[in-house]
């Protein structure tokens, strides 16, 4: 957006009015559950701002954010998730929101010029692999590029946001280990992700630090699918040894442990402990529910946006690569060792 063209950000009529950005938006789109005083105080900010609504601007004037998805992923709970911390944050800001749905590994050619069709664009990657030659074409076409959950290192080229994926492998894993655990298996999601390598070596980190060095037999790779860790489980649960609990890198994948240690006529949490990734609804839905790592999945969508709004206007963002912090979440699928010892 030029500069003589900029317009004010919610957030800066909220900062100025003082009050939080939602107050703000209610006032613009008319909603009727603000105080009296407090509507006079930023209607009187957004009349000194010049602030127009969307629904005050032509389309053509609008700044665009499209978000551009693989087609894998929206089969995914998760990136639902993040989508709706995209359309929150796209309406406070005064942002058009558009999805682009891209054929998984082979982009549709000439997508990136359709994307400064309606004027100045930002373009979020939502758990998509763009290509090295499609970020130069951003680039070279002066598209601020943010990405979400990126399947590569972040560097200092791009701007990306994520979660705190190696805290969370690690938070899970002291999670069992503090429960008595010390067989603990591990199912991995898909192997090229930065985000199943790092809650992998969190996991393995965690060993490490009680002295535990976990065998290779206890740890199998999978692609954060149900049917991925019910197959793993299975072949686990099957070995001698057993292991008395799993991490999985999903809550998909630690519904298939679930089933997995039905069929096998073992006991959860008595017998096993199962922890798994994400706090997706399925973690609610399984029985017992699922202990699981919540991941800040809406207010990556959200801070997504902020930072390609900031680009759009020219501003720099505080970071080019922001993790948010992951929780663990305890629930009934995993409980004491000793548990486990007084059922045998």
């Amino acid at each position: 957006m030029r500069a003589k063209e900029r317009r004010p950000s919610l957030a800066e009529v909220a900062g100025e009015a003082g009050v939080s950005i939602s107050t703000v938006s209610k006032v613009v789109n008319g909603a009727p559950d603000v105080a009296a005083d407090t509507r006079v105080r930023v209607e009187s900010v957004l009349r000194d701002k010049q602030y127009l609504s969307p629904k005050q601007r032509s389309r053509s004037d609008l700044a665009t954010v499209v978000v551009v998805l693989a087609s894998s992923s929206m089969s995914s709970p998760l990136t639902v998730e993040i989508l709706r911390g995209t359309m929150r944050a796209a309406h406070e800001a005064g942002l058009e929101l558009v999805l682009l749905d891209l054929p998984d590994g082979a982009p549709a050619a000439g997508w990136i010029e359709r994307t400064k069709r309606n004027g100045p664009t930002a373009v979020i990657a939502l758990k998509s692999r763009l290509r090295t030659q499609e970020r130069a074409k951003l680039a070279k076409n002066g598209v601020p590029l943010v990405e979400v959950d990126t399947y590569q290192l972040p560097d200092n080229d791009s701007y990306s946001v994520g979660a705190t994926n190696f805290a969370g492998g690690m938070a899970a894993t002291q999670h069992l280990l503090s429960l008595g655990h010390r067989r603990i298996g591990f199912l991995g999601g898909v192997s090229d992700t930065q985000a199943s390598i790092a809650r992998k070596h969190g996991h393995l980190a965690a060993l490490a630090s009680a002295g535990i060095e976990p065998g290779d037999d206890i740890i199998e790779e999978g692609d954060f699918t149900y049917e991925s860790g019910l197959q793993a489980a299975e072949t686990l649960l099957g070995r001698p040894g057993r292991v008395t609990a799993i991490f999985a890198a999903s809550d998909a994948q630690a519904a298939g442990v679930l089933e997995a240690a039905r069929r096998a006529g073992v006991s959860v949490p008595d017998e096993l402990s199962v922890i798994g990734f994400d706090d997706q609804l399925v973690a609610r839905m399984t029985a017992p529910q699922l202990t699981t790592i919540r991941q800040p999945s809406e207010a990556m969508g959200s801070y997504a946006v902020e930072v390609a709004h900031k680009l759009l206007l020219g501003t720099t963002p505080p970071a080019f690569h922001t993790d948010l912090a992951t929780e663990l979440v305890v629930r009934g699928s995993t409980a004491p060792l000793q548990a486990v010892e007084n059922t045998a």
